[in-house]
């Protein structure tokens, strides 16, 4: 069984997502009992809508009378799919698509994975000293900034000067080895690029860093330290499960 991912959605804002695909009384109906939907589609079940929401993942039935919440599960054979997994997933990922992460391009992608960062974390200064052996087997990395002080710390406002670079990827690299901080001073444009992927981290419900997912192909997620060949592993896993 695969294991749910956690997420909360508190901190969604509308703009997050495209259109929500609803008929009009529905989503007059669901916003009545305080779901605010920010993204849904039809779901696998027929007669049943997904609905992402600040509240949480929820599903509506299309009359709008009934609303459930938990894991819908698809059944093949003796195996159960956690579809509910998938339907997050592509919500997280069209949230951080739209965040300013600092992104370094294996030379013959295959894969590509965000990964939560924190310049003072020392599992995610080791995976970054390890960063060509993501490269050299085809994973494209892409960091979100996850100061786990808060944003009202110095780390944070250390992390967008790093976002503040003219060069970001090389200004990310020097912080994380210690070898120093750019002297430009954050605007306040990059501190609140910090404080929408800082949100996006909370959405995530991360237990720590590093912690990310897949971007590309099939929903992988994955939380703590993990050396190339198993990020490569679990990638290749999860797209052959279908």
């Amino acid at each position: 069984m695969i294991k749910p991912i956690a997420v909360a959605l508190m901190l969604l804002t509308p703009s997050a997502y495209a259109d929500v695909d609803l008929p009009a009384e529905l989503k007059a109906k669901i916003e009545a009992v305080g779901i605010n939907p920010v993204s849904a589609e039809k779901s696998p079940v027929s007669g049943i809508y997904s609905i992402f929401s600040k509240e949480g993942t929820s599903y509506v039935t299309s009359d709008g009378e009934y609303i459930f919440t938990g894991n819908l599960f698809k059944v093949k054979g003796t195996e159960v799919e956690n579809t509910t997994d998938e339907f997050i997933s592509k919500g997280m990922r069209s949230y951080i698509e739209k965040l300013d992460t600092i992104t370094y391009k294996a030379p013959d992608e295959k894969y590509v994975i965000g990964v939560f960062t924190d310049i003072t974390c020392g599992f995610c200064q080791k995976l970054h000293s390890d960063l060509q052996s993501y490269l050299d087997k085809g994973i494209t990395i892409k960091f979100i900034a996850y100061p786990r002080a808060g944003m009202n710390s110095m780390i944070a406002r250390n992390m967008a000067s790093v976002w503040c670079a003219d060069d970001k990827p090389a200004a990310l690299t020097r912080a994380m080895k210690g070898d120093g901080l750019p002297e430009k001073q954050p605007t306040k444009a990059c501190m609140d690029s910090i404080q929408s992927q800082f949100n996006a981290g909370n959405i995530f419900k991360l237990s720590g860093t590093p912690s990310g997912l897949s971007l590309k192909g099939e929903p992988m997620v994955f939380a703590g330290l993990r050396d190339p060949d198993q990020i490569l592993n679990s990638l290749k896993t999860a797209n052959q499960k279908k």
